[in-house]
């Protein structure tokens, strides 16, 4: 009898908590910002970003009915994923804007040590 009545207690306490969970609100606002803000560096351009990018937004698709269904537990976790593959789509955007300027900057340097270069060599 006890065990049967510990087992009820413990599926009760249980269920209680998953279905008295709040609805992830803060965690919806980042997720949302984190994917805007790849959008906005690029992130769509970049095939390595967009991927995660696109992770990131059907991430979010699930954690929205999750959350509709009142799974809020685990729409935190998959909020949590989709903030993430946001975040890494932003860094991979902007570390391929890097590289590009990177090699815009290493372009001119050369540029302008060949133009020295000849401007240096004695006339014949």
């Amino acid at each position: 009898m006890r065990l049967v009545t510990g087992t009820i207690l413990v599926l009760a306490v249980g269920v209680g908590c998953g279905a008295s969970a709040p609805v992830p609100a803060t965690q919806v606002t980042e997720t949302q910002a984190a994917i805007r803000a790849a959008e906005e560096v690029g992130a769509p351009n970049v095939p390595k970003a967009a991927l995660h990018l696109k992770m990131a937004k059907d991430q979010m698709q699930t954690a929205e009915a999750q959350i509709k269904d009142e799974d809020n537990v685990q729409a935190r976790m998959t909020l949590d994923r989709a903030r993430v593959d946001a975040e890494l789509a932003l860094a991979l955007a902007r570390e391929s804007a890097f590289r590009a300027k990177a090699a815009e900057a290493l372009e001119k340097i050369n540029k302008l040590q060949a133009e020295a270069t000849t401007a240096k060599a004695p006339a014949k």
